[in-house]
């Protein structure tokens, strides 16, 4: 077991079958560890390193980021960032559209609050302000220590959970769907979800994904792991060839709806989009300790904070379980606060543009569409060619 709880991978493997298979295995997963770690060393340093002109400009161009274009003109983009680098895609993009006056709104997609993370994002600001001064960027901050951090460190920011984005009208509660399950988790395969925790639970059901954290040789033992947990323990996703496919938000939410209580077993992520869609289905909450927002919208009349530990966990699922709270009372005592608290991010939006130029009226409605249609994937190059398009009337 690793910081945090955390697995290794012969861990969250399990057994392999023969001696041969368990080795063949581990060096794949060596193998692909050592692969992406030198991929993403060469991504996250070469934009702050490129020339703005010349052959070497375009090295980065097929540097993949999300982005959605909040406001055509004045020019405003909502743009996602993460991991121990958070800017450099930015800095790819940044970097072409230079010339450009330009807003990013930034929201961390994992906890900003790492003191190296930090102090990466202050010596990359200073980068952003002498190579793209016409840029703005402010960060939307999950937290409010977050949103000190990057404050400290001379960055433009304010606390707007991204848990704001999730879509009422998406995950909701349905009365025909009957309960089936204990609890539900909503984790994809990675170390730091710790699905072990929820394996004394009687009936669960799992919501996963993989994005290549390990190969598919692991994503495949890790799926029979769960499967061979209890034959009262479900896997929501079809699987393909062992490998989880991919549900819609629908699918989601229905199954959501199947069980009496969400989970939210992470010690270090993000906000947690999946710790919201819960609560806008009605569903009590057990989570353990944790950073990086997802509990700023608890309450616990309906959320349980407990230990990490199997046992801990299964109490708190039946204890909330047994209470068996009206759903549309978890909704509706949450949709409050988050209706509130998107009538602030309004305000400021509406503001930032009047100060940037627009005679647009103040935002009346929510100006944002559900998560998983908000940010549109594509390559650094791709979204500039957008770009450049809008501006020059042909979109």
């Amino acid at each position: 077991m690793k910081q945090d709880g955390h697995e290794t991978f012969e861990e969250m493997v399990g057994p392999a079958g023969s001696p041969l298979g368990r080795i063949r295995l581990l060096a794949t997963n060596r193998a692909n560890r050592t692969r992406t770690k030198i991929k993403a060393w060469t991504r996250i340093r070469l934009p702050f390193i490129l020339p703005a002109r010349g052959l070497l400009s375009g090295l980065d161009g097929g540097i993949d980021m999300p982005l959605h274009i909040f406001s055509r003109d004045p020019l405003i983009l909502y743009v996602p960032v993460g991991g121990r680098r958070p800017l450099y895609a930015l800095a790819a993009f940044c970097r072409r559209l230079a010339p450009r006056r330009a807003t990013f709104l930034l929201m961390p997609n994992w906890t900003l609050e790492r003191p190296a993370v930090v102090e990466q994002i202050r010596k990359d600001l200073s980068w952003f302000a002498r190579v793209c001064p016409k840029h703005q960027l402010i960060f939307l901050c999950n937290t409010e220590e977050e949103r000190r951090l990057i404050g400290g460190v001379g960055g433009n920011a304010i606390f707007s959970n991204h848990n704001l984005m999730i879509s009422e009208d998406v995950f909701r509660p349905l009365q025909d769907v009957p309960v089936e399950y204990d609890a539900v988790y909503n984790g994809r395969i990675s170390h730091t979800k710790r699905h072990y925790l929820a394996f004394e639970i009687e009936r669960l059901v799992h919501v996963t994904s993989s994005i290549g954290e390990l190969p598919p040789a692991g994503d495949r033992a890790f799926i029979r792991r769960l499967q061979a947990q209890s034959p009262l323990h479900s896997i929501a996703n079809p699987l393909l060839d062992g490998l989880p496919g991919r549900l819609t938000s629908a699918e989601v939410n229905r199954v959501y709806n199947q069980a009496a209580v969400g989970l939210c077993l992470s010690a270090v992520e993000g906000a947690m989009y999946s710790s919201m869609e819960y609560l806008l289905a009605g569903l009590p909450i057990v989570s353990t300790p944790s950073i990086g927002g997802r509990d700023v919208y608890f309450d616990p009349d309906y959320c349980i904070v407990a230990e990490p530990e199997p046992t801990a966990i299964r109490r708190a699922v039946e204890r909330l379980r047994d209470r068996a709270i009206p759903r549309e009372e978890i909704r509706g005592r949450t949709l409050e606060r988050v209706r509130a608290e998107r009538l602030d991010l309004m305000a400021y939006l509406s503001a930032l543009k009047r100060r940037m130029g627009s005679d647009d009226p103040p935002f009346s409605e929510w100006p944002f569409a559900g998560t998983s249609g908000l940010t549109r994937w594509a390559s650094v190059r791709d979204h500039l060619r957008e770009i450049v398009a809008i501006s020059s009337g042909k979109i």
